[in-house]
């Protein structure tokens, strides 16, 4: 038993270390092209790109904050997840130069995953589908560990795993791209002249893949195939 509890606290260690870095990462993100932000954004015509981009931008910010404070449904983060793929589904496929091929197998990943996380969330949102929540004790520490009944335990995998495909997928087609346009400007000039729009466009995908995977199942895998105890004693 003492083994498991090391474990468990171990594994929310590791969950705090990979929850500061994703945010020390976004933050940055934030600050760091906040002028850009105004200039391409907010001064120029309104439009439904520019919408999505509020949504990325800003609606996942508050929906984090509103469910830190207030533990609300996470419907706002499906969405939010949903526009952000989409938005750089669209960067890839205008890096591109529009190909339709590269868009029917982007979207091919895409619409399967955004019906298998409305189909999980709805088992996770299900009024029949409980949460239980047991006091751990270990040395003078003491913590919840929350578990979903009747629900299979690798489910948060399941969930997950679409997204990081496509995810996977719109960086290595975003910096091939880029690549192969930079080896191409350098036959033509003899000079390597990098793309500042490529290099933001493949910098936002690697920066979404890494926070990606930090807030994903992945990096705490023993934890998410854990079976779940028959018995749940002293629940807070």
């Amino acid at each position: 038993m003492s083994s498991d509890i090391q474990t468990t606290l171990e594994l929310l260690v590791l969950n705090n270390y990979l929850s500061l870095a994703g945010v020390t990462i976004v933050v940055y993100d934030y600050i760091l092209n906040f002028s850009r932000e105004i200039e391409y954004v907010w001064l120029r015509p309104w439009t439904w790109v520019s919408t999505m981009f509020v949504v990325v931008r800003y609606i996942g910010l508050c929906w984090i904050i509103i469910f830190t404070l207030y533990a609300v449904s996470g419907w706002a983060f499906i969405v939010f997840l949903s526009a952000t793929d989409l938005i750089l589904i669209l960067r890839v496929y205008a890096m591109w130069n529009r190909s339709r091929t590269i868009l029917s197998i982007l979207l091919f990943i895409y619409v399967p995953q955004n019906i298998i996380s409305v189909v999980l969330g709805g088992i996770y949102n299900n009024p029949n589908t409980y949460l239980s929540v047991t006091l751990v004790q270990f040395l003078d520490f003491s913590f919840c560990k929350d578990l979903f009944i009747d629900t299979p335990a690798t489910l948060p995998v399941y969930r997950a795993t679409p997204r990081l495909v496509l995810s996977a997928a719109l960086v290595i087609l975003a910096v091939f791209q880029t690549l192969k346009q930079s080896f191409e400007m350098y036959k033509a000039t003899k000079q390597w002249q990098p793309n500042q729009y490529m290099q933001k466009l493949v910098g936002d995908g690697i920066l979404y893949f890494i926070v990606y995977v930090l807030s994903s199942p992945y990096p705490s895998c023993p934890s998410t195939f854990a079976r779940a105890p028959d018995t749940y004693p002293n629940k807070c």
